[in-house]
């Protein structure tokens, strides 16, 4: 008994499954998060380990080569990095996609405890740091009140952010903006020599005698009691009369010394929001937190915050990263429900039935409800891969469903009974569907041996592929059982000459629409005559028109990932090492002023200077929804650029956008050195001859030049003499100048730091440094007595990769011309205008050669594919002639790719190659349905030439069918522009452009093929029409009852 008869005799139980399954579905919705991208491991773990007061070069030297040297034998290790900073080292390690980082984090820190030993006594325990996904920042919440900078962070500190923190999968909210308020306690240096007193000596007195210590309990009657010795201070006058020492019987306390007052930290930072000074709070996710329920989470805490602010101070968010997810989610969400639209109303049209119609309206969503489902039960979210994949989806699922219902229709029109139309229609058809399913599905198997070599791509497509995948073999499923189920049942299709269509309004729409088909396919079967009857003119044109298509790739532009529309700029401003505050903050506003005038339709404007280093600033503009901008970022950038030439003194550059986070720059020249000075001097000289190319922006160098350092160079031998620790005499400098924090004040409900350093008169110059007292065997010793000032350039910080110090001079490509072409002018540029001395050697390590690269895996990815699909098709057919004639027409399938990219102005990227593998296997499907009549026709006796023509002619309707609704389904997402969907869009538009240039090819050329390669099967008598050929064997018949 076959399949789709026990399918019939069971037509209840068959929809209860499917009907249990959509609602299952239907329920479990709420459960697939949404993302914009699906969760990809980033395979890094970080060692860091602090070495207090240590130069860059002694931090390299002592700390991370050792480091280096111990965990480069690693299993999985692909790239080791490392930055030697002032005071701290950093090293990167990248393992290959793949790698397991639990076993490879303890196979680091079993090969750290061993070089700990070795390290330096006062450096700190490296510790191992393991980045499990993005964990950047996601919000700004802009204070707002009438009430002054510093206020409003004391504000935000003590009230906002304890309670942001709290919202589930946020890791970090810190305040931007006004300063820190703090008892600063100001030394007099003169008075503190004179009694022997150190820094520490202080800050070691306050904080003894700021205590609140527990006392243990004791028992009166039947009471316990707790006892607490309460000594925290109370006033500023309280730790104004801290008893530093006693001196011959008297009490030497604080005010002595110096003063202690309510005040704020040094200014280092400030932020401007829409041009006025404000403060912001900046809100950081969890690595592994979902951003947009960790944004819904911050949203419910703002709320509880706000409760808690006094009444003039209210929040504002003023940026927020996930809108970019949800317009990118809503839009494509959009493109899928359009192209079911379109594809429906294309099934109304060639069905010219409404119960077909509503069938396969109703295995559409039920297909993709049962992917959703299959989704939630993997933990997959709703991101933009896995959207794509459903988009793409909507053409491909419903063809097996219209391949079915076509031929159970066919039976129907022909006088048979709707179960018998229904077994026999779905059981002939059985083979060629599930053969085409399993060639579309076959043609993703390849990306599983490649996903590491393909690095951050090929972690984004495993989503899509999984998704492609379940709604393919979800929409099979529906093809084979309830398909046939509600055509012979529940929805039993009518016999137009049974039943024929009386409304008139219909049967003049159904004329109309059978009127364009009809006359396509007479047009059709002309073209196919004469291509029949001049085979190899056909052949010779079809490859001519495939070798000029492909004369067009020189001439456009290659890349790996297609541009989106980013929702931010930002503008980098670096100035010189150590520049002044204050002449670093003059250049930021006047680049902001430049953005407040000339940028369109800015949502905000947020600039930070300072911070942790002064010579720097940004200024990052938020922009608003796609539909509701004027000037895109692109747009943006441009219109600045003009100005940067009136800034010689700053280095100015854009971030990348959310392109430009995975992919290198366009140009990338590598300088390896030993020789610090010599390697830095060279890569300037570079970076001031590329600038002359007008063809790339923002030449910058990886490396700052020196940092301006005062050098104290101890006597050591005057040193041991005085009884001077130089451990001690660092330490010292370093508390006096920077202070040193010696407890905790609390006042009015709120905390404040204690810190202590000496008054700013006294370490305001290079000469004050000679004068800070320590302590020696025979009481204070000034550092001039056993030290001299060296004034010098130090590194800012040491980059190496592999082991050896490394400098990078980067840009960015403005043109649509390939990165390989703006490569071979800068080489030209620098080999003729720089002189690259012996001991720096010049690499270059642009985009372009990893794009070659990957490309080259997507073509043995193809490769394989294909190999697949054959293996497929020739088990169906028992046969290798016949899976030989659908691959023989594979190549073109690149002609409407190419066009189509060309005529629009795409670029071909990896989201294009991905489009051809999948084409691969779509457009075989129409090749399979083909060739499998052509072989039904020829077994039954047809002529092999007659054979071909009727096929064709007779598989017209349905091939146009399934390639209409495969082309309507993904058409929207062909014209997305909204947010970062532009970035999938040219996987759409190569299954288009594809799928229209295979259509002709396999509706002229296979029948074409099939009759040169088949000849020794079409030996049969000559029949002319097919209709007399029994082809229809009425003695299968059965009636229903």
């Amino acid at each position: 008994m076959s399949l789709s008869r026990k399918t019939l005799e069971h037509p209840v139980l068959i929809l209860i499954v499917f009907a249990l399954l959509g609602m299952i579905g239907i329920f479990t919705l709420s459960n697939v998060a949404t993302a914009l991208m699906p969760e990809i491991e980033n395979p890094s773990l970080s060692i860091n380990t602090s070495y207090p007061n240590a130069d860059p070069e002694s931090v390299e030297k002592s700390i991370t080569k050792m480091i280096e040297s111990a965990v480069m034998s690693v299993n999985g290790l692909k790239n080791l990095t490392s930055t030697s900073n002032e005071g701290s080292s950093n090293v990167s390690l990248e393992f290959e996609y793949g790698t397991d980082l639990t076993a490879a984090m303890n196979d680091v820190r079993d090969k750290l405890d061993r070089v700990k030993r070795g390290l330096p006594d006062n450096a700190g325990t490296p510790t191992i740091f393991r980045f499990t996904g993005d964990s950047g920042e996601i919000m700004r919440i802009l204070i707002r009140g009438n009430r002054s900078v510093d206020d409003l962070k004391s504000i935000a500190e003590s009230n906002v952010v304890s309670i942001l923190e709290q919202a589930d999968g946020v890791g970090e909210a810190e305040v931007y903006g006004g300063r820190s308020a703090q008892v600063n306690v100001k030394l007099d240096q003169n008075r503190m020599a004179a009694y022997g007193f150190t820094v520490p000596t202080v800050t070691g007195a306050l904080s003894k005698q700021n205590l609140e210590l527990g006392g243990g309990k004791v028992q009166e009657g039947h009471r316990n009691y707790i006892v607490r010795t309460t000594g925290e201070y109370t006033s500023l006058d309280e730790i104004n009369d801290t008893v530093i020492s006693i001196i011959n019987g008297y009490a030497i306390r604080l005010r002595d010394i110096g003063e202690a007052t309510i005040g704020y930290s040094d200014t280092t930072q400030e932020s401007f929001i829409n041009g006025e000074k404000g403060v912001y709070i900046s809100v950081t996710k969890q690595s592994d937190a979902n951003s947009v329920t960790v944004a819904n989470n911050v949203y419910k805490k703002i709320d509880q915050a706000e409760q808690n602010l006094p009444p003039d101070v209210t929040l504002e968010i003023i940026q927020d990263s996930t809108d970019a997810i949800r317009e990118t989610i809503n839009t494509l969400i959009t493109s899928a429900w359009q192209g079911l639209i379109l594809a429906v109303i294309i099934l109304f049209i060639f069905l010219q039935n409404f119960k077909s119609t509503i069938i396969i309206s109703i295995s559409i969503p039920l297909s993709i409800i049962i992917t959703l489902f299959a989704m939630s039960m993997f933990g997959l979210t709703l991101n933009m891969m896995t959207l794509t994949g459903l988009i793409l989806g909507v053409g491909m699922i419903v063809d097996a469903s219209i391949v079915m219902i076509d031929n159970i229709y066919a039976y129907r029109q022909r006088g048979a009974k709707p179960r018998t139309s229904a077994i026999l229609g779905s059981q002939e058809m059985l083979m060629s569907v599930t053969s085409g399913n399993l060639t579309t599905i076959c043609v993703f198997l390849p990306f599983i041996f490649f996903i590491k070599d393909l690095g951050f791509m090929g972690q984004m497509f495993k989503a899509a592929i999984f998704t492609i995948v379940i709604a393919l073999v979800s929409s099979l499923l529906v093809a084979i059982f309830l398909v046939p189920v509600l055509a012979g049942k529940f929805f039993p299709l009518s016999n137009r000459n049974e039943k024929p269509v009386t409304n008139p309004v219909l049967k003049r729409l159904y004329g109309f629409f059978e009127g364009i088909i009809q006359f396509f396919i007479r047009l059709y079967s002309r073209v196919l005559k004469a291509a029949l009857d001049n085979r190899l003119i056909t052949i010779v044109a079809a490859v001519c028109v495939l070798v000029i298509s492909f004369a067009f790739i020189p001439t456009m532009q290659i890349n790996q990932i297609p541009a989106g529309r980013d929702d931010q700029v930002q503008l980098n401003i670096n100035m010189a090492t150590a520049t002044p505050f204050e002449e670093t903050k003059e250049v930021v506003l006047a680049l902001e002023a430049y953005v407040k005038a000339e940028c369109k339709g800015i949502k905000t404007v947020t600039t930070s200077i300072g911070g942790r280093n002064t010579n720097r600033g940004s200024i990052t503009i938020a922009l608003p929804e796609t539909a509701k901008q004027i000037d895109s970022a692109q747009d943006m950038q441009n219109k600045l650029r003009k100005h940067f030439a009136e800034f010689p003194s700053a280095r100015l550059s854009f971030s990348e956008g959310f392109r430009g986070q995975w992919m290198g720059s366009s140009v990338d020249i590598v300088l390896l050195s030993d020789d610090l000075d010599a390697a830095l001097n060279t890569a300037e000289e570079i970076r001031e001859v590329i600038s002359a190319n007008k063809k790339i922006s923002e030449p910058s160098v990886s490396m700052d030049k020196g940092l301006p350092q005062v050098e104290i160079v101890i006597d050591r031998e005057r040193a041991y003499n005085m009884g001077v620790d130089i451990a001690t005499v660092a330490r010292e400098i370093n508390y006096a100048i920077n202070g040193s924090t010696a407890c905790t004040y609390k006042s009015n409900g709120k905390d404040y730091s204690v810190v202590v350093a000496y008054r700013p008169e006294d370490r305001k110059t290079i000469n004050d440094l000679e004068s800070i007292y320590v302590r020696g065997n025979g009481g204070m010793v000034s550092v001039a007595n056993f030290a001299s000032i060296k004034k010098g350039l130090g590194p800012v910080s040491i980059r190496r990769e592999s082991q050896k110090r490394i400098i990078h001079v980067r840009a960015s490509n403005l043109t649509e011309e390939n990165d390989n072409v703006i490569e071979e002018e800068i080489k030209a540029a620098i080999q003729e205008n720089v002189i690259i001395p012996d001991s720096v050697v010049v690499n270059y390590k642009g985009a372009w050669k990893e794009t070659m690269s990957q490309y080259g895996f997507y073509l043995k990815i193809a490769i394989m594919a294909i190999l697949l699909v054959f293996g497929v098709m020739a088990a169906t057919y028992e046969s290798f002639k016949a899976p030989l004639i659908n691959l023989a027409t594979m190549p073109f399938i690149i002609i409407g790719v190419i066009l189509i990219h060309k005529i629009i102005g795409e670029a071909l990227s990896f989201m294009t190659a991905v489009g051809v593998i999948m084409l691969i296997g779509i457009v075989v499907n129409n090749g399979i349905i083909l060739v499998d009549y052509t072989n039904i026709l020829v077994g039954r006796g047809v002529e092999l030439k007659n054979a071909c023509f009727e096929a064709g002619k007779s598989r017209f309707r349905p091939v146009l069918m399934t390639t209409l609704t495969t082309i309507l389904g993904m058409l929207p997402m062909c014209f997305t522009t909204e947010g970062q969907s532009s970035m999938v869009r040219p996987i759409a538009i190569a299954v288009v452009g594809g799928l229209i240039s295979s259509t002709f090819i396999t509706l002229l050329v296979i029948p074409v093929l099939y009759s040169l390669v088949m000849r020794k099967r079409g030996a049969r008598p000559v029949v002319e029409h097919v209709e007399n050929t029994g082809d229809y064997d009425k003695s299968r018949w059965e009636e229903d009852e």
